[in-house]
């Protein structure tokens, strides 16, 4: 029995799904696929395969793994073919790799880089969010209240973010039109958040309404996985709180993931991070 790692991309076809629906989705193209992989014993068996960090529905990433238990030997390169022939648009298998290592892509994830897409119907300068930027990194402790099925408590999330940074993606003066909207590409490099930013409307109809001065995008490394994990519409509730900022989420890409293994922060297909 080996095991194979695989970075795959979740598009704007199937960021609406739910982390549950993608494991099925997964489970039903690897059937298709006739691909070997390994079933757990007893009265429901369920495929071994084990996803990393789950996305909120609505978010898009290019940088999603899956660790899956095969039942025999099989060449990764093939394993890739095989299940990119029989997954839906908007799911696409980028690597794969043989993994030695028991420890699961779940259970070890550390960190994760996003790119944050937000507006404001009110005119914002960079020097204002650079400034609200500096401030955020200068505090010992930022406590936000967070809400969950069960409670509502403030948590202390200063600790989970690890680096900030923001772009100014258009400034509406007067007299313009939403129609004009270019991304800037000198300073936007990632081409996910390009293609989205400039078919705005045609992925998300009426996002941008008249009231919208400001689009900015804002790159964040944030703690993520089971011991610590912070979401980007946190700290987005954090800009706002500390800056009287009224910030609107527009979109969310996640850009990287990353585990921890001996204090050290790894690529997930490193080969530290499978061996």
């Amino acid at each position: 029995m080996n095991s194979i790692r695989v970075k795959f991309v979740r598009g704007e076809e199937v960021k609406y799904i739910s982390h549950l629906d993608m494991m099925k989705l997964f489970e039903r193209a690897a059937r298709r696929s006739n691909l070997p992989i390994s079933y757990s014993q007893g009265f429901n068996p369920h495929p071994n395969m084990v996803f990393g960090l789950p996305l909120s529905v609505g978010v898009t990433s290019e940088s999603e793994y899956g660790d899956f238990e095969l039942s025999y030997s099989m060449e990764p390169s093939e394993f890739l073919n095989q299940y990119n022939g029989n997954l839906p648009d908007g799911l696409k298998i980028m690597d794969a790799m043989d993994k030695t290592t028991k420890s699961n892509i779940m259970a070890t994830i550390a960190a994760a880089d996003y790119e944050i897409l937000v507006s404001s119907d009110k005119k914002y300068g960079m020097d204002f969010i650079n400034g609200t930027i500096s401030n955020i990194m200068s505090k010992d402790n930022i406590f936000v209240s967070k809400e969950s099925k069960k409670s509502k408590k403030d948590v202390d999330i200063r600790p989970m973010i690890h680096s900030l940074k923001a772009m100014m993606i258009y400034n509406l003066e007067n007299g313009a039109d939403h129609s004009d909207i270019k991304s800037n590409e000198e300073l936007i490099s990632n081409p996910f958040m390009i293609n989205y930013i400039k078919g705005l409307y045609k992925y998300e109809p009426g996002i941008l309404s008249y009231d919208v001065k400001n689009l900015f995008c804002i790159s964040a490394k944030l703690s993520a996985g089971s011991k610590s994990n912070l979401k980007p519409d946190l700290l987005i509730s954090a800009f706002n709180l500390l800056s009287n900022m009224e910030l609107k989420l527009v979109k969310v890409h996640r850009t990287g993931l990353y585990i921890e293994r001996d204090s050290r922060i790894l690529n997930p297909m490193s080969q530290d991070a499978l061996s």
